[in-house]
């Protein structure tokens, strides 16, 4: 009996000792992957690329937009071209809209500080677009040490159009908007929230036109910039805008700011240089219109500048509720003053109504041949204020209303270039001969007031209702002054009074932010 217990315990143990071998042989199950590891320096979104020490946050939005009575896109009502012809063959009463915009911020820790990268890029397709939509680039920029290279906002720029979708389009202060400007540019940080900016940027991004009186060949049509000959690098490149006889590129702009941001809101004021280049007196290509001895003679380039100041306030009685008010004066720098969202394409304001137009051309500068002498750059001068308010009724429904006002003005000289410019468009009350361009003034004035609702029913989704008045102010007279126009579009060729107009407009937005 004893050596039959023995041998069961023996074999016991053996086979213990054996499964205990073969479990120690198993393998061992393994921690779970970290995939995705989370960067917690540069605050929410951010995770770091696998296998890097850089942290990247991806964001973006999706929107669809519905406009009213906009003619362009966002409020646009007064731009050039088929939009503003205000007629039922070519200018769209409504339009909708679907857009999506993908941004990439990557970041790194380096002996200089953080090095960023930043991309924004989109896609956006509308009524009557013929294609399968339009890709297109907002930001692209690096900053490392205080420095930044690249697209991004200019510097001069503070806060116009923050409580609307599209009021920048009527003339709010300046906004480079989407769009933004190549800059090369260094930031100080002087501590408590102050921050200085010197930075040289691009100058075609501010250029609204400058027109050569002198050119017979290229006149001032109603309804268009005139389509003066360009010369240099800048003529396959910007001979789609309304520049006008503006010259090559020769240097960048020179802008530069100093802000400050703390609990109580911001404030920053603003100041640019921008270089002003006509081309030759008459046509650049055969010197038609100038005078004698001066063809293929330019006038001397010219320096315009503009000034901007701007504050922000945090009022107390709701989280989220500010109050903005913004003003700008510039010379020979009209897209620092109003906006410009792309050399100058929005800088022609016009509508047509009926027998009636309102005609009103934005230049930087006006040069030609007056009382038999050449005149050099006129610079033209003009400015802008704005303000806003925007209340929370609740922490997922707020209300902002805004408005503006600009100003712009022509010196005598330059007013006497375009009311006597060859194939000028003026004509009498009566549409007979008018050389002398009786009853022209050029100057013009654009006011908008608007209101503007969003709701966020979950976060990061927006769905907002503005609408929005805007008037264009002309100064001539229409009892002595009439435009002939060429006809186009559906409005027909003939004679049209001066005149001011004015236009309601709306937009609907539903907008999904996915940006953390």
């Amino acid at each position: 009996m004893k050596m039959v217990k023995s041998l069961l315990l023996g074999s016991a143990a053996g086979l213990v000792a054996v499964v205990g071998a073969q479990a120690a042989d198993l393998p061992v199950k393994a921690k779970p992957v970290e995939y995705v590891k989370i960067c917690s320096i540069y605050g929410a979104g951010f995770f770091y690329i696998p296998g890097t020490d850089s942290c990247i946050k991806i964001g973006g939005w999706v929107r669809f937009e519905a406009d009213f009575g906009p003619t362009g896109g966002s409020h646009s009502q007064f731009w050039t071209g088929g939009a503003a012809r205000n007629n039922r063959i070519d200018s769209t009463d409504s339009r909708i809209r679907a857009r999506t915009v993908l941004s990439l911020d990557v970041r790194t820790q380096t002996e200089y500080g953080t090095v960023r990268a930043y991309n924004r890029f989109g896609f956006t397709t509308s009524t009557n677009d013929t294609g399968t939509g339009v890709l297109y680039t907002e930001r692209a920029f690096v900053q490392m040490a205080g420095f930044t290279f690249g697209k991004t906002q200019s510097y001069f720029d503070f806060a116009g159009g923050i409580f609307s979708y599209g009021s920048s389009y009527a003339g709010s202060n300046s906004q480079t908007g989407a769009n933004g400007t190549i800059v090369a540019a260094y930031t100080a940080t002087f501590g408590n929230g102050f921050t200085g900016t010197i930075a040289l940027e691009d100058n075609t991004a501010r250029r609204v036109g400058v027109f050569d009186a002198s050119d017979s060949t290229a006149p001032l049509a109603v309804a268009a910039y005139p389509a003066q000959a360009l010369s240099g690098p800048d003529a396959g490149a910007l001979a789609g805008f309304g520049i006008g006889d503006y010259a090559a590129v020769q240097i960048p702009d020179v802008v530069g700011s100093l802000r400050v941001d703390q609990a109580w809101g911001s404030a920053q004021i603003a100041g640019a240089m921008h270089q002003v280049r006509g081309g030759s007196y008459g046509n650049n290509t055969t010197g038609v219109g100038a005078l004698p001895g001066t063809a293929f003679i330019s006038p001397a380039d010219a320096y315009g500048f503009a000034v901007d100041g701007g504050i922000i306030i945090n009022l107390p009685w709701a989280k989220g509720d500010k109050f903005y008010v913004e003003a700008a004066y510039g010379v020979g720098a009209t897209a620092y003053v109003v906006n410009a969202a792309y050399q100058g394409q929005y800088q022609l304001w016009n509508r047509f109504n009926g027998r009636n137009v309102a005609q009103a051309w934005a230049f930087d500068a006006v040069f030609g041949n007056l009382a038999g002498a050449t005149t050099g750059l006129q610079l033209t001068t003009n400015w802008a204020v704005s303000g806003g308010l925007e209340h929370y009724w609740t922490p997922a429904l707020r209300s902002s209303i805004y408005a503006s006002y600009t100003i712009y003005d022509y010196n005598a000289t330059a007013s006497a270039l375009i009311c006597t410019a060859p194939g000028g468009p003026f004509r009498t009350a009566a549409g007979g001969a008018n050389a002398a361009g009786v009853g022209c003034d050029p100057d013009f004035n654009v006011f908008n007031v608007g209101s503007r609702t969003i709701w966020n029913p979950v976060p990061n989704l927006d769905i907002g209702v503005e609408v929005m008045y805007t008037r264009v102010e002309t100064k001539h007279d229409a009892n002595l002054l009439a435009f002939t126009y060429a006809g186009g579009g559906g409005r027909p060729a003939g004679i049209y009074a001066p005149s001011t107009e004015e236009i309601f407009s709306g937009i609907f937005r539903v907008q999904r932010n996915f940006w953390p």
